[in-house]
């Protein structure tokens, strides 16, 4: 039996999509759970239907042509309005959608230290849902979403792009992180003068965070050894006391750390006034949600039951304090 033509226009532009998104016609076909030649065959077959070629081959390579690059937003744009679209015939109204499962998305320090508190709360009230959790660059995240690979991200960036939504959650003050047995432990702050011509930690080039601690370092001409510079976090955190070094971090996930590493501990610095922003994002369809309100909820549980067991500076935005 021949396959309806429209139906097999989505085939298409689901291989077009993976095809230039992944960078080869084999890890596209591995995402779309289909043969390499299938997906082949789908892009000769488009090619033939638009009249152009949309990518070039060569030595065993594939790299889209200027046209398909140019395709590419509206192509993703229309395959994130035909997941809402199947999103709202199964579940009715949006803001009455809870999404089970639900996707998410995070740098590696939320998804060590943050989304386990948070799916925990959630999973309280709704036992019975399943979680994917992965993580990705920021620089990537906005593009998940669109594609309707995750459904929400919680990011130290806010996602400044068309079709996603961007909320502040939480500011939380960048803080020194050290070896419980360092000798700046004894001290209940520390100055600048303090942790100068220090050895330091610093998150890879990639990290968001990279420039911000770097400029801050600067900004207060404190001088100092890098002795590690990795994008896992948690690498970083554990190599301090073995390395008997420094580094800065944001008080919320240096005391979620420091909570069960008993070889850390943190201190303010009294001349570092900059703010680590959260921010959690996701398509139009699911801003004030039932989805967005149940995550909302179970961070402030979360947040507000660390926070007052441990006495952190964190500000909630309004956001997050409306969703309780």
């Amino acid at each position: 039996m021949n396959e309806n033509p429209k139906i097999n226009r989505f085939k298409y532009i689901e291989a077009f999509s993976e095809v230039v998104t992944c960078g080869s016609v084999s890890a596209a076909a591995k995402k779309l759970g289909v043969s390499q030649p299938a997906v082949s065959q789908l892009i000769k077959k488009l090619e033939d239907a638009v009249g152009v070629p949309l990518f070039v081959r060569r030595n065993g390579l594939i790299s889209p042509t200027d046209r398909a690059t140019s395709l590419r937003d509206d192509v993703e744009q229309l395959l994130t309005q035909l997941d809402k679209i199947q999103m709202q015939l199964n579940f009715g109204r949006s803001n009455e959608l809870t999404l089970n499962p639900l996707r998410f998305s995070a740098s590696l320090s939320v998804v060590n230290e943050i989304l386990p508190r948070v799916i925990s709360h959630i999973h309280k009230r709704k036992p019975d849902m399943l979680f994917y959790v992965n993580s990705l660059p920021i620089a990537n995240m906005g593009r998940a979403i669109r594609r309707g690979n995750v459904d929400l991200t919680l990011s130290t960036r806010q996602i400044d792009e068309a079709n996603i939504i961007s909320k502040r959650l939480l500011s939380a003050r960048e803080v020194c992180v050290m070896p419980s047995k360092h000798s700046l432990s004894s001290k209940s702050t520390l100055s600048v003068d303090d942790i100068n011509n220090e050895k330091m930690i610093m998150a890879s080039r990639t990290d968001p965070s990279y420039e911000s601690h770097r400029s801050l370092l600067y900004k207060h001409k404190v001088r100092y050894q890098k002795v590690l510079e990795s994008p896992f976090s948690t690498l970083s955190m554990s190599m301090i006391p073995e390395l008997n070094a420094l580094s800065i971090n944001n008080v919320l996930i240096a005391e979620l750390v420091c909570q069960h590493n008993h070889h850390l501990t943190w201190r303010y610095v009294d001349e570092f006034n900059h703010q680590t922003d959260f921010y959690l994002s996701m398509p139009p369809w699911l801003n004030q949600s039932t989805t967005e309100n149940l995550f909302l909820a179970s961070f402030q549980e979360s947040l507000s039951e660390t926070t007052k067991k441990l006495g952190i500076d964190i500000e909630l935005s309004p956001s997050a304090e409306m969703a309780g």
